[in-house]
């Protein structure tokens, strides 16, 4: 018998299956926003509201950026413990820094 829960995915966000949904206020916004989606090449659905929304990209950004396992070695190359060198970063991750900092492909 399989134990997979249905109606929730194990961390696909960005998936076909489970795209990301986003709100953005703005189109420059939405310009970052799928710049960095189609960088990852994640499926998303982008609408525009007064309120932003864009907790489902933080969580796939963290998702990624992560190793599945904290007790793994750290992908910033210290080799410590994911757990007790960058998760503490990644939990406090900005998301606006990043969306600002993100490089821009047609500026090539």
């Amino acid at each position: 018998m399989s134990k997979e829960k249905v109606g929730y995915p194990e961390k696909e966000w960005g998936s076909e299956r489970q795209p990301i949904i986003v709100k953005v206020r703005t189109e420059e916004r939405a310009a970052q926003v799928a710049r960095v989606c189609d960088h990852f090449n994640w499926h998303y659905i982008m609408g525009m509201e007064f309120t932003e929304d864009l907790s489902d990209l933080k969580k796939a950004l963290k998702e990624r950026f992560a190793p599945a396992n904290v007790y793994d070695p750290c992908p910033c190359g210290s080799e410590a413990k994911y757990k007790f060198c960058c998760a503490k970063t990644i939990k406090n991750f900005d998301l606006n820094q990043y969306l600002k900092t993100f490089p821009n492909e047609s500026s090539s």
